[in-house]
C-alpha cells in the first residue's frame, strides 16, 4: 500500500509544481507585457517633445517674422510721411500710439480667449454635482 501512496504524493507534488510554474511563467509573461508596453509609451513621449520643441522652435521663428514685419510696416509708414512733409515728433508718436492701440487689441483678445476656457464641463463630467443630479 505505500508503493500506491507514493506515485499519488508525486502526482500531486509535480501538479503544484506545474500550477507555480505556470503562475511563475504568467507573471513573467505580464511583466515582459508591461515592460514593452511602458517602453513603446516612453518612446511616444520622447517623439512628442522632440515635435513639440520643434514646432516651439518654428513659432517662434514665425513670432520674429511677424514682428518685424509689424515695425517695417511701421518703419515704411514713417518713411512716406516723412516724405510727405510730417514732422519727425508727430510721425514717433503716431508710430507710439499706434503700437500701443495694436497691444490693447492684442490684450483684448487675449482676455477674451481666457475667459472662453471653461473647464467646469470636464469637472462636471467627472464629479456631476446634485444640480445636475436633479436634471
Amino acid at each position: 500500500m505505500s508503493d500506491s501512496a507514493e506515485p499519488q504524493t508525486a502526482s500531486r507534488a509535480s501538479t503544484t509544481d506545474d500550477a507555480s510554474v505556470n503562475s511563475a511563467q504568467l507573471s513573467n509573461t505580464h511583466k515582459r507585457w508591461l515592460k514593452s508596453v511602458i517602453g513603446l509609451s516612453a518612446l511616444e513621449a520622447k517623439i512628442w517633445v522632440a515635435s513639440s520643441a520643434q514646432l516651439l522652435a518654428l513659432m517662434c521663428g514665425v513670432v520674429f517674422l511677424l514682428v518685424t514685419s509689424w515695425l517695417l510696416i511701421i518703419a515704411t509708414g514713417a518713411v512716406v510721411a516723412w516724405h510727405f512733409g510730417f514732422s519727425l515728433i508727430g510721425i514717433l508718436i503716431s508710430a507710439v500710439v499706434l503700437t500701443l492701440v495694436s497691444a490693447m487689441i492684442l490684450l483684448w483678445l487675449v482676455k477674451r480667449t481666457l475667459s472662453h476656457i471653461n473647464f467646469t464641463r470636464t469637472l462636471d463630467a467627472i464629479i456631476p454635482t446634485d444640480e445636475d443630479d436633479k436634471d
